[in-house]
C-alpha cells in the first residue's frame, strides 16, 4: 500500500507539473453526473452513469456521456467491470475558436468498449482509500455540419488515416481518499471529504506525439446520506494534453455528482 502511494506521488509530482509548465489556456467548466452500482447478486451488479458537461460555466455544451456495465464483486476488496460508453463532444473554449467557420458547428461521437479493476485499501484511521484502473478501448468518428436549417444533418469525415472510425487505446489510474468530518466513521448522514487524482496515458497504435493525455486532480465535501445515497460539490483540475502535443488546456471544473445505488437482489431471489 505505502509504495504504490510513494509511486503515485512522484507521477503526479514530478512527471505532472513538467507538462503543466507549458499550459496553453484556461477555461472554467461545470459537470454535473449522475452514478450507480446496482446489486442484482451477492456478487453481480450493473453499473450506471450520465454526465452533462458544460463550458464557459454552464452556458455552451461541451460533452454527454453515457456508460453503463456489469459489476462483479469477487469480495468486498476486487472488484471487476466491463462496460459501454457513447460519447458526443462539441467543439468548446478556445479550440472551438480556431476551427474554421465553415466547421462551425463540428463535434465527433465516440463508442468506447472499457474495463476497470478496483481496489479497496485498508483503512487507516478516518481515512478511506481506493484505486481504480481503467483500459478503454475507443472508436471515435467526426462529424461536420452539412446543412443550413436549424436542424443540420451531420456526416462522419472518412478523411483520417485509419479510415472511418478513429481507434485509440487509453489507459486510466485513480487513487482517492475519502475522510469522515463530522463523524468518527463514514456512517450515514456524515460529511465527509474526498480527494482524488487520475492520469490518463495513450498506448498502441497512432500514438503520436505524446503518451500523456490527460490529469484529472478532485476536491470535494459530500453528504452521505446512507450507504447507498451521497452528493459531492467540488473543485476539478483537468489538465489535458492534445495529440498534436502543441495545444494544451488547464479546465477549472466546479462538479456535482449524485451517487444512488438501487438493490435488486430481493426480486432476483423470488
Amino acid at each position: 500500500m505505502k509504495k504504490l502511494i510513494y509511486i503515485y506521488l512522484f507521477v503526479f509530482f514530478i512527471i505532472f507539473p513538467l507538462s503543466a509548465q507549458t499550459t496553453k489556456a484556461d477555461q472554467f467548466n461545470g459537470w454535473v453526473f449522475y452514478t450507480g452500482n446496482h446489486k442484482l447478486t451477492e456478487k453481480w451488479g450493473l453499473h450506471t452513469e450520465y454526465q452533462f458537461r458544460r463550458s464557459e460555466g454552464f452556458s455552451s455544451p461541451m460533452q454527454h456521456q453515457i456508460r453503463l456495465g456489469v459489476d462483479y464483486n469477487l469480495n468486498k476488496i476486487y472488484t471487476f467491470s466491463l462496460g459501454w460508453s457513447y460519447i458526443e463532444t462539441f467543439a468548446y473554449g478556445d479550440f472551438a475558436e480556431e476551427i474554421p467557420a465553415k466547421y462551425n458547428n463540428y463535434k465527433f461521437n465516440e463508442q468506447r468498449i472499457w474495463e476497470q479493476f478496483i481496489i479497496k485499501h485498508a483503512q487507516i484511521g478516518r481515512f478511506h482509500y481506493d484505486s481504480r484502473f481503467r483500459l478503454e478501448q475507443r472508436w471515435l468518428s467526426n462529424v461536420k455540419n452539412i446543412g443550413t436549417t436549424t436542424a443540420p444533418q451531420y456526416v462522419r469525415n472518412n478523411d483520417s488515416e485509419d479510415g472511418y472510425w478513429k481507434y485509440r487505446n487509453r489507459a486510466r489510474y485513480r487513487f482517492r481518499v475519502q475522510i469522515p468530518l463530522s463523524k468518527a466513521e463514514l456512517t450515514e448522514n456524515t460529511l465527509f471529504f474526498v480527494a482524488a487524482d487520475e492520469i490518463f496515458l495513450n498506448f498502441g497504435n497512432y500514438v503520436s506525439s505524446n503518451i500523456f493525455d490527460q490529469n484529472r486532480l478532485y476536491l470535494a465535501f459530500g453528504w452521505k446520506f446512507n450507504k447507498d445515497t451521497n452528493i459531492q460539490l467540488g473543485y476539478m483540475n483537468q489538465f489535458i494534453e492534445k495529440g498534436d502535443g502543441l495545444h494544451k488546456e488547464n479546465n477549472h471544473t466546479m462538479q456535482v455528482a449524485l451517487t444512488h445505488n438501487l438493490d435488486f437482489s430481493k426480486m432476483f431471489k423470488k
